[in-house]
């Protein structure tokens, strides 16, 4: 494929984006690009390979170029949204589980699932409560084998 006739930028333009690009994902996207259009190398995977990605990668990156151009490759990754739930449902499901309403993550998937109306699958709910810190509240185990009124003796006064 001829890639100086398919890239519309100047060289001159890449280097410089490459240079004045702050962020190293942007640099060396331009960097592939003004690989490809100044013919140092021949094929996406070569000049994939020369700023360390994979061919795959590199096919991505070509169609990213060839479908949006130049500006579409300079945008960083989106941020990601908040979750499902807003503060007031948060709030809810935290006074769900003050509760002690919940002993499984199947019972918090029903709550959410009835009362907030969000569906989440287990994992979610899973993921859900590490992101919210969420833990299962159980008091602590007690010995089997300990005699009821064995411990008032050992207390001190």
């Amino acid at each position: 494929m001829k890639y100086t006739d398919k890239i519309k930028e100047e060289v001159d333009f890449l280097l410089d984006a490459e240079k004045r690009r702050g962020n190293a994902l942007n640099r060396d996207r331009a960097r592939f690009l003004r690989l490809l259009k100044s013919g140092e190398c021949n094929s996406q995977a070569a000049a994939g390979a020369v700023i360390g990605l994979c061919q795959r990668h590199s096919q991505r990156l070509w169609q990213t170029y060839q479908q949006g151009g130049f500006e579409a490759l300079m945008i960083g990754p989106s941020r990601r949204g908040w979750g499902k739930l807003s503060s007031v449902q948060i709030s809810r499901l935290r006074q769900f589980l003050v509760d002690n309403q919940a002993q499984t993550l199947a019972d918090i998937q029903a709550y959410l699932a009835g009362s907030l109306g969000v569906s989440y699958t287990i994992g979610g709910v899973s993921d859900l409560c590490k992101r919210l810190k969420i833990k299962r509240k159980i008091g602590r185990p007690v010995n089997v084998r300990q005699e009821p009124g064995a411990l008032e003796f050992f207390k001190k006064v």
